[in-house]
């Protein structure tokens, strides 16, 4: 499975266990140099559209959860380091989710890209 995108500029990817997720191009081009990743915890649920983790920067960075799961693991070298996140976010995953369900459609990347276009402005920050 490709990657597939929520509106809030989170990004979902298939694993054998679940999905990994992360934070767009676009949403990592929003955010300073500087800044502090707070993940959640192993073994917490979530339902779609609840707040999972945050980032504070210049900006304050609400992670929202595209699916419904179960926090499988934390990528905890980011804690030490988030500097990686801003260099290639579509490695850079945050958090790992199992037991999923998708309550609400995500777009793929063609569709993410044209969201970016029409919501945001432009999809030039959009990889």
């Amino acid at each position: 499975m490709s990657f597939r995108y929520s509106k809030e500029h989170i990004w979902i990817k298939k694993t054998e266990n679940g999905v990994l997720a992360g934070i767009s191009d676009y949403a990592c081009k929003q955010l300073c140099k500087s800044f502090v990743l707070n993940l959640p915890d192993e073994d917490e649920e979530f339902r779609a559209g609840d707040v999972i983790c945050d980032i504070e920067s210049c900006r304050y960075f609400d992670v929202v959860s595209p699916v419904k799961g179960k926090v499988l693991r934390v990528n905890e070298a980011l804690l030490d380091d988030a500097s990686p996140l801003l260099d290639d976010p579509y490695e850079c995953w945050l958090f790992e989710l199992c037991n999923v369900a998708y309550t609400a459609p995500l777009m793929s990347a063609k569709e993410y890209a044209e969201f970016l276009n029409s919501e945001c402005g432009s999809d030039k920050d959009f990889e």
